[in-house]
């Protein structure tokens, strides 16, 4: 039986979809990542004082494994949870590129069967930071988008500036302040792409509509 080829809109609906069905399993895995690695806080579990005595040749040491034991699966959980922050805010930002692009293709009248994000020799994607934004006046959630928008926005301009007070030889008590604030902020951008993408994925199905009424 031969398979029916998708139009080129309903291709572009599942790329995006996909993009945003990417950005939720990066974010279930970043969430579930650091709620375990609460379970090994050291501050809050009680260590046993047992010690065991350690020795090769020229070397004899003490240690204690219940500590050793949670320091090393807190260390591995710590990077884990790192790495896996990076994906979500790497899929995230993806999602919504991708949807922003393929929503002003389509408003350009272009028809593409899927959306086009560059990426690296690695495959991590390169973005360009900064969304356009949408000319979607007729669009029921178009204040909500441009404001999700401005939000993503701002958590890419604090992350700029945190990143610019880091590389100075010197920061003084005042920059540092003003350092920590802004990465606080800049810890919001996974979300605040996620967010937005959901978003601008609605606004790709109201202008597909659009354009068919149109023809």
């Amino acid at each position: 039986m031969t398979k029916t080829a998708l139009t080129w809109n309903t291709s572009l609906e599942d790329s995006v979809f996909a993009l945003g069905a990417a950005a939720r399993e990066c974010q279930s895995a970043a969430r579930a990542a650091a709620i375990t690695t609460g379970h090994y806080d050291l501050d809050r579990l009680r260590l046993l004082d047992g010690k065991v005595h350690h020795g090769h040749s020229g070397y004899t040491g003490e240690q204690e494994p219940h500590l050793t034991a949670l320091s090393r699966i807190g260390d591995v959980h710590l990077k884990a949870t790192h790495r896996l922050k990076l994906l979500y805010e790497q899929a995230a930002e993806a999602y919504a590129h991708g949807a922003n692009w393929a929503v002003r293709q389509v408003q350009a009248g272009q028809q593409p069967a899927h959306v086009t994000l560059k990426v690296d020799p690695d495959g991590t994607y390169l973005l360009g930071g900064s969304l356009p934004a949408l000319e979607l006046h007729r669009f029921a959630s178009a204040k909500a988008l441009e404001g999700a928008r401005q939000a993503y926005e701002r958590c890419l301009v604090a992350g700029w500036e945190a990143e610019g007070i880091g590389r100075q030889d010197y920061v003084s008590d005042h920059e540092a302040g003003e350092m920590h604030a802004a990465l606080d902020m800049a810890g919001g951008l996974p979300d605040a792409a996620y967010a937005y993408g959901v978003l601008a994925e609605s606004a790709l199905r109201w202008a597909l509509t659009t354009s068919v009424t149109r023809q």
